[in-house]
């Protein structure tokens, strides 16, 4: 019996990635969890963060900027806004979408939602490499 699910990460203009994993890690909405084969139905949303995918040869990380969950038979779908590999963690785009949130967060029409998503933004991104 495998102890596997298969994850999809799916960006606005492609499958970023389809593979069968162990678990992933998830930055849910209301915290991380890890999802493994056979987790209850779940829909929810992403907050910015880090998507750790394990299997037997490791690990993949990514960077999310948000989206939404959905798991279901096994196989877990992540339909993200923006999505960067590890080796883009240092790249130019991230600095920019941080730095954006760093201007946005100054506005004083900001609602709690967004002043949240946006401090997030900044969070996970300055704890990349932790």
């Amino acid at each position: 019996m495998t102890s596997e699910l298969q994850l999809e990460l799916i960006t606005p203009t492609a499958v970023a990635l389809s593979k069968q994993v162990e678990s992933v890690v998830i930055p849910g909405i209301e915290g991380d969890m890890e999802i493994f084969k056979d987790h209850i139905a779940l829909i929810t949303f992403l907050r910015p963060g880090k998507i750790i995918a394990k299997d037997t040869a490791g690990s993949d990380t990514f960077f999310s900027t948000g989206g939404v969950v959905e798991f279901s038979n096994n196989k877990l779908n992540l339909l993200v806004q923006d999505l960067y590999q590890n080796s883009q963690f240092d790249g130019e785009e991230l600095k920019k979408i941080k730095e954006d949130a760093e201007q946005k967060i100054t506005s004083k029409d900001l609602s709690d939602r967004d002043a949240y998503l946006l401090n997030t933004t900044i969070e996970q991104i300055n704890n990349l490499k932790s």
